[in-house]
């Protein structure tokens, strides 16, 4: 084991036995190779762990969570059992490109070891397709703060001064959006660097949490009041970022109540999505709405309906 490593990688598992041997060797591929890997089991029900235990990777530290806690929960023991510099955070289906930890530390030193928080940038793989990069803007002379709600970084995009969780962590009220609430508190404190290099894979599968259902948009509409409410963060978010965030999540419940044929409900989250963000909240979103609601009302729903099968008669 490493005395002091100067960076120790996080990784949250649970149930990913086929993928975890990938993202594994990723870290034995890394140019610098000064790190500690933490691994937190989340009471797996398949063999990640036996993965995890018996594949040879060194300087490796397992943790086992009696139940099942959430990622919020492993990612936060596994920052106490830390003892790096650094730390970085990777789930246990993404990858690290091989100059990923390489291109930290230069440019940590760089700057002279900062307490502050960098990330860079990721490539995007959907399902077992083709991988392309995930465009996203500098951060430059940006908000902030608008910046990070509109851009959140994935965990595997980022790395953060130690000392820093001496005061802060993962809130486990909010598990699926405990990252962007803790990039923002620490934005609220301290410097955020952009590094544009590419270096690791996002990968998205169909149980992952980003691919989301109803009852992900339903959390996440009372998750994003809850840190919008945040004594530290309530003056500091624009109120623009907030209300589009809001207003997506009052559109997929839209869908959602279109879908089902409840149009109670479908009027009810179009109008507060409408409200929110008139210009819909990626300007593409208030046209199918309209054409939605009108659809579901009595009158020219009909008229629609009518128009269709003679259309097609």
């Amino acid at each position: 084991m490493i005395a002091t490593p100067y960076f120790s990688v996080i990784i949250p598992l649970y149930n990913r036995e086929k993928v975890l041997p990938r993202t594994l060797e990723s870290l034995r591929d890394q140019v610098f190779q000064d790190f500690e890997v933490i691994i937190i089991d989340d009471a797996s029900t398949d063999n990640s762990l036996e993965v995890a235990v018996h594949y040879d990777l060194p300087n490796k530290i397992i943790i086992e969570n009696v139940v099942n806690s959430e990622r919020c929960v492993s990612r936060n023991r596994g920052l106490e059992a830390a003892s790096g510099k650094y730390i970085c955070f990777l789930d246990s289906d993404d990858v690290f490109l091989p100059n990923h930890l390489q291109t930290f530390y230069n440019h940590i030193l760089k700057m002279n070891e900062p307490k502050a928080m960098f990330f860079s940038n990721s490539f995007l793989k959907l399902h077992e397709g083709e991988t392309q990069k995930k465009l996203v803007p500098k951060l430059d002379n940006q908000n902030v703060f608008a910046y990070l709600l509109h851009y959140t970084p994935n965990p595997a995009r980022v790395c953060i001064e130690k000392s820093i969780f001496d005061e802060l962590n993962f809130d486990t009220n909010i598990p699926g959006l405990e990252d962007l609430d803790l990039w923002l508190h620490i934005a609220a404190k301290h410097p955020i660097v952009h590094i544009p290099e590419y270096t690791n894979v996002y990968c998205l599968y169909n149980d992952s949490y980003t691919l989301g259902n109803v009852k992900r948009h339903e959390k996440e509409l009372s998750y994003f009041r809850y840190i919008f409410k945040k004594p530290v963060l309530r003056k500091l978010l624009p109120a623009a970022s907030k209300n589009r965030l809001l207003s997506m999540c009052h559109y997929h419940l839209a869908v959602t109540a279109n879908e089902n044929r409840k149009p109670l409900k479908l009027y009810s989250h179009a109008l507060r999505s409408f409200f929110l963000c008139p210009q819909g909240y990626n300007y593409r979103t208030n046209k199918p709405l309209f054409v939605m609601c009108l659809y579901n009302f009595p009158i020219f729903g009909r008229l629609i309906k009518v128009s269709i099968r003679k259309l097609f008669s």
